[in-house]
């Protein structure tokens, strides 16, 4: 402060130059001249306090050194237990004061930077992203497959991060860029790894391992923890959530979502590689000829359940329940499940096929399984559950209610001969006839099924119109008279 004050004085006020001031005062000029460029006198650097643990420290220095992993709470209990059992201190200030003193002792890893050859490695992973569907704020998992050496990415986004997920987000990225790399990296997830073992060695999950053999994709695995092994991705999913998914997007369903990311992939194909100053299209343009084929026949993205149809005509899979057709009920069923749908197969037969439910409890029941049964059990269709809930449309409710408010004893049984119409017919068409034989006032289910026939019945042809043919392909017909015979007197006897 005094300091300051003088140099202020003499220089300012008295015009004295700055070398004999700062020889007077054991200051360097530099020092002078930065006093002279301060509006106020400079502050005092506060001397830092004594902390509790200071008197600890070479017991948590050792600690840090031996085991660089250790963590601050197993430090506390350590000190507690060999050092002093009358320590208390606070878990943040013990964190605090660790990872202080590990800043200090264990040097930062440092890394280094990866070159790539055409069609060499590709990288894929999964990353959470927040998006509103259908007015509703969802979390989906983004999957990204990427090119090490061009940088060309495919991203798509999935409702889980399961094996079908998996399987199809490879399938659809392979695909697109029209072959596979010489090795993919992928980290141990357990979609892909059951077990870890020594060095580089896993245990592959068996399901995962047949679909890479179907796709002839040669899989390395990360080192665990080891994020920075493939870090092309990891610095792809974030390019993407900065530039797509901030601020939160709004789409009106899954496949709108993922329309958009194919056109978000395809524009960064402009794009300049932050290494190598071209466009990825350009080194993409390079490297996809020097990709491996892919096989002919393509595995399928599914996995197989197994499950035990219930006397319901039910098949549960991850506690939610598919219907089947009646006639399978009580059969082991072989469930195969996709990213967004499945399909239940009985014997050798694939007996039904369901949108896939990411809920829990939820029922996915088709009426037309149920028709045959209801047939026998029409009593059963007032309150079943596979007609209530909007699964049948409102025209066909309304049609048993004005089957019970004519006659309440038969309405049931007519009904369901109105229902057993859907074995052959789908719901919108039924319902689209129905409509029309109450529009002409009938309801009797002989005279919907008479109508509904008479809609799916083929279109007359129609007749030839021969002035549209050249002369060489008319042909005259002759015309016979009738009027030499009489023909009004001509009657069929009776025999």
């Amino acid at each position: 402060m005094e300091t300051w004050e003088t140099i202020r004085l003499r220089c300012r006020r008295d015009g004295e130059k700055i070398k004999p001031v700062a020889r007077d005062l054991g200051l360097a000029p530099n020092t002078v001249r930065k006093y002279l460029r301060q509006d106020g006198p400079p502050k005092r650097r506060a001397t830092p306090r004594a902390k509790l643990l200071d008197r600890y420290i070479s017991h948590i220095d050792e600690l840090i050194r031996s085991t660089p992993k250790i963590t601050a709470v197993r430090v506390g209990s350590y000190l507690r237990q060999n050092v002093d059992a009358d320590l208390h201190v606070d878990e943040r200030t013990l964190r605090g004061y660790v990872a202080a003193r590990r800043c200090v002792l264990v040097p930062r890893e440092a890394f280094i930077r990866a070159a790539y050859a055409p069609g060499d490695q590709s990288q894929f992973d999964f990353s959470p992203m927040s998006v509103m569907l259908a007015g509703v704020l969802v979390v989906v998992q983004l999957f990204v497959v990427r090119l090490s050496y061009s940088g060309r990415f495919m991203a798509r986004a999935s409702m889980r991060c399961d094996q079908p997920s998996l399987f199809e987000g490879l399938l659809t990225g392979y695909t697109a860029f029209g072959g596979v790399t010489r090795t993919s990296l992928f980290d141990n997830a357990s979609t892909a790894v059951r077990r870890i073992l020594r060095g580089r060695h896993r245990e592959e999950n068996e399901a995962f391992a047949a679909f890479r053999g179907g796709l002839a994709l040669n899989v390395a695995f990360a080192a665990p923890a080891k994020g920075n092994e493939k870090g092309g991705v990891e610095g792809v999913h974030g390019y993407i959530e900065d530039n797509f998914f901030r601020p939160i997007p709004s789409f009106v369903d899954l496949d709108t979502l993922n329309a958009a990311l194919a056109a978000f992939c395809d524009a960064s194909l402009s794009r300049e590689h932050s290494t190598h100053h071209e466009t990825i299209g350009d080194r993409f343009a390079r490297e996809q000829p020097t990709l491996l084929a892919l096989p002919p026949v393509l595995p399928r993205p599914c996995v197989t359940r197994y499950a035990r149809v219930n006397k319901f005509a039910e098949a549960c899979f991850e506690r939610n329940w598919y219907s089947v057709p009646t006639r399978w009920a009580h059969r082991d069923a072989v469930i195969e499940v996709y990213e967004r749908r499945l399909r239940i197969v009985v014997g050798a037969d694939v007996v039904a096929e369901h949108r896939r439910g990411f809920g829990v409890g939820e029922r996915f029941l088709d009426p037309r399984h149920y028709v045959t049964l209801l047939a026998h059990k029409h009593r059963a269709a007032e309150s079943a559950l596979v007609l209530s809930d909007g699964r049948i449309p409102d025209v066909l409710r309304g049609l048993f209610e004005r089957y019970r408010q004519t006659d309440p004893s038969s309405a049931t049984k007519r009904w369901t001969e109105v229902l057993a119409l859907l074995a052959d017919a789908p719901v919108a068409e039924l319902a689209q006839v129905v409509t029309h034989a109450l529009a002409r006032g009938t309801d009797d289910p002989a005279a919907i099924a008479l109508m509904l026939e008479q809609k799916r019945a083929p279109a007359p042809t129609a007749a030839l119109n021969t002035s549209l043919l050249p002369e060489s392909a008319r042909c005259e017909v002759t015309v016979p008279d009738l009027r030499a015979y009489a023909t009004a007197q001509l009657m069929e006897s009776a025999a």
